[in-house]
């Protein structure tokens, strides 16, 4: 499936992807749809995300960058304690090149002494996105309850080529091997979060929430292609070796409960714990892959100084925060981990300072630098743009 993307918006990134226990009211809160509930005004946030990577391998090194949409939803209030919103957002993406050198073993010398060398270039593009419909809805005074029913749609194509010199020709043979695999499917997550007041006068709570998606299976096409080709020409006819096979492809469930401390309208400490069973995982022949289970942990801090002041800066949220665990994978019996400490913030704009300008900056590794693994250092930059509008409002003439 590639690499996710995650479901937290800018303004969770800046706090280590923690906050499932509570929302702010004014930003969306993605990672619990229970959370909804709490923008009480007709809210768009959109987001757009940059990366960019410096991988390593023994003495060897590679940087890469690039960036895409990272979110666009739409939320608005239906009834007093009602939220319906929309969302559309990528779930996952493939976009990798790599290209090696090797002996093809068994092949005549050439006239250097030396056996044929083959180039070997193996390639990934595409991704999985999400369309989603949101309910949330408040119970009593402190309980909220939300469930997002989501459509999963994407393709990935992956490519495997060999270069092969031909003796006495200016081109080369080139051998290649295509798969296009095609998803789409219907999946649901669920979500709760509890308000307990723990001083009176709503001067400080401590939140409780969590989210779960189920484990679903996404239906799946795959086709299959060859072709040999000396320059531009066919040496052969090009042949679809599997054309529109059907199968499918099971994502395992996962989980995310947390709990906070809110000192409403100045300061919000988030402990987050998430879960998800990459054993259970299921490709599209049916094989695990030796998948590990992904369990992280994040830690958040956002703050606002004064909440009532005429000063700007008073008026910024500041966020700082942590998020440590293991990935699906083990190399040479080693797991590896991924880590990463990020920044945020959130600029008030517009008239009446009732839009929002989020930034989150993202640092972290994955992997560790050795004979046989690779190291992977990151950088992330997610924006987020809010807008609040009132909706449904009836007009009052004195």
């Amino acid at each position: 499936m590639g690499e996710f993307y995650g479901e937290s918006y800018s303004d969770n990134t800046g706090m280590g992807q923690a906050g499932v226990s509570t929302g702010n009211g004014f930003q969306i809160n993605n990672l619990n749809p229970a959370l909804w509930v709490k923008n009480r005004f007709t809210t768009l946030d959109i987001g757009l995300i940059g990366q960019y990577k410096n991988i390593a391998s023994g003495n060897r090194s590679q940087r890469n960058a690039g960036g895409n949409l990272a979110y666009l939803s739409l939320s608005f209030a239906v009834a007093p304690r009602w939220v319906i919103g929309f969302n559309l957002k990528p779930y996952s993406f493939v976009d990798y090149e790599n290209t090696f050198y090797r002996p093809v073993s068994g092949s005549p010398a050439a006239p250097s002494g030396n056996p044929v060398v083959a180039e070997y270039i193996t390639s990934g593009k595409g991704g999985i996105n999400k369309a989603s419909i949101t309910n949330s809805v408040q119970i009593g005074r402190y309980l909220s309850l939300g469930l997002e029913s989501s459509y999963f749609f994407g393709n990935v194509r992956r490519s495997s080529e060999v270069s092969l010199p031909v003796s006495g020709s200016a081109t080369d043979y080139l051998v290649s091997l295509h798969d296009r695999n095609t998803y789409s499917d219907i999946a649901f997550r669920a979500g709760a979060a509890v308000r307990i007041p723990i001083k009176k006068d709503n001067k400080l709570n401590l939140n409780l929430g969590g989210a779960y998606s189920f484990s679903t299976s996404l239906n799946a096409t795959k086709t299959t292609s060859f072709e040999l080709t000396q320059g531009s020409y066919p040496v052969i006819a090009p042949d679809t070796l599997e054309n529109n096979l059907t199968g499918s492809m099971k994502v395992p469930e996962q989980y995310q409960v947390g709990a906070s401390l809110e000192w409403p309208f100045k300061m919000i400490l988030s402990l987050d714990y998430s879960h998800q069973s990459w054993s259970q995982y299921k490709g599209f022949d049916n094989t695990n892959s030796n998948l590990n289970d992904v369990n992280r942990i994040h830690v958040g801090l956002e703050y606002l100084p004064r909440f009532t002041s005429l000063n700007y800066l008073d008026l910024v949220r500041y966020r700082v925060g942590f998020s440590y665990g293991k990935t699906p994978y083990t190399i040479d019996k080693v797991d590896i981990n991924d880590t990463n400490v990020s920044l945020g913030f959130t600029f008030p704009m517009g008239r009446g300072y009732q839009n929002f300008l989020s930034v989150a900056l993202v640092g972290g590794q994955r992997g560790s630098s050795g004979s046989g693994v690779v190291r992977e250092r990151y950088g992330r930059v997610v924006l987020g743009i809010t807008l609040l509008e009132r909706w449904f409002q009836k007009q009052k003439i004195d």
